[in-house]
């Protein structure tokens, strides 16, 4: 008896330790199969960890906490309408359900159920997003036709014999170095993600399947079944807008130093607008008053440069991986613009001050600049 349990303990040990075979698929096909794998069927757990060195910004510390440390899940997976995700923390559980276009929050020490109704274009980073499969199939969708794809040395994951992609964005203007992928090359099913920074050997960002199983789970699994007493609301896509811009409705320029508006957030968000394509692309948030003030005094408290420009004032948050800009308009009593992406402080800093100089020109401010 005591043998045989020694040869069990042992045999997965000895699985791992055996050569994974290749496969002869190639990158261009694996990405076409990895991005149609959204049907794909799915049951596991997740481990991920970033080390993005944000600063630590108001109201934002679920955030930050996923930009910076280690993520754990379990994930369920019928669907691209049919899916949950659990996070376990030391603080309690959040969970994240996907009925159909509605999806549900959860969050076990409040004791509250969120109902958000409708389709959202734009959101804050959740820890779902971290999951291997929505993280290759975001990172893939992202990228320019110009971006370059070659193939990794197979590696086994969770038992799968996954084959590896590489995307080698091409513009100049992005701080990704990298991105590696590993998915079964069968299913097209991501395992695991390796995010880089440009000229940076280690990675910035790991999302791994340290178990899974390509079985679909239970409908029952997947539906939120709130216990009684358990507080629940609802919230909408309106009530987002009027928090993210106090009520008034931007109409984003066209261009910000050389990115193009880009009308993915036309979907109902006028909170949000995204500049640029591929990987050179940023997030353009105005910022409420209140949060903007506490944002800017964050950032420079954690040493971030300030720069002073035709308008206003500009703070700078420099990662290997993220650049964050804060451009505080000088008119109409001070407005704070959040510009954030993979893009170079380069980039962002003349896409912030040619903002502020549009602004200044229609509140008639004349033309300055000077550090």
């Amino acid at each position: 008896m005591a043998a045989g349990t020694a040869v069990l303990c042992a045999v997965p040990g000895i699985v791992a330790a055996l050569p994974v075979p290749g496969s002869a698929i190639t990158a261009a096909a694996l990405r076409a199969r990895i991005l149609d794998s959204a049907v794909v069927p799915y049951q596991g757990y997740v481990e991920s960890t970033a080390d993005l060195g944000l600063p630590q910004l108001p109201d934002l510390q679920d955030v930050s906490a996923l930009a910076d440390g280690v993520t754990e899940q379990y994930a369920w997976y019928r669907g691209p309408g049919e899916w949950r995700a659990d996070t376990v923390t030391a603080a309690g559980e959040n969970d994240v359900y996907q009925v159909g276009p509605t999806t549900y929050l959860w969050n076990q020490s409040l004791n509250l159920l969120t109902k958000v109704v409708g389709t959202e274009p734009i959101r804050l980073p959740r820890a779902s997003d971290l999951l291997p499969p929505s993280l290759a199939r975001s990172l893939l969708g992202l990228a320019s036709p110009e971006d370059r794809l070659t193939r990794l040395p197979a590696r086994r994951v969770a038992g799968v014999d996954a084959a590896g992609l590489a995307l080698h964005p091409a513009s100049a203007a992005t701080t990704v170095g990298t991105v590696d992928i590993w998915a079964d090359p069968r299913s097209g099913l991501p395992v695991a993600v390796r995010v880089y920074a440009r000229g940076d050997g280690k990675p910035i960002l790991v999302s791994d399947f340290l178990q899974v199983s390509q079985r679909s789970p239970a409908l029952t699994t997947v539906v939120p079944q709130p216990a009684p007493g358990v507080d629940q609301t609802t919230a909408s896509l309106a009530s987002l807008n009027h928090i993210l811009n106090n009520g008034r409705r931007h109409p984003w320029p066209r261009q910000l130093g050389d990115q193009d508006f880009d009308p993915v957030a036309d979907g109902g968000l006028n909170a949000i607008a995204f500049y640029g394509s591929g990987f050179a692309r940023f997030a353009l948030v105005n910022l409420p008053d209140k949060v903007g003030r506490q944002a800017v005094a964050a950032v420079t408290s954690a040493g971030a440069s300030a720069l002073t420009v035709t308008g206003g004032s500009e703070v700078v948050a420099v990662t290997p991986l993220l650049t964050v800009v804060l451009a505080t308009f000088d008119g109409f009593g001070g407005i704070t613009f959040l510009l954030a992406g993979t893009e170079t402080s380069k980039a962002l800093e003349a896409a912030a001050t040619s903002l502020l100089s549009l602004l200044a020109s229609f509140a008639g401010h004349g033309p300055r600049r000077h550090r």
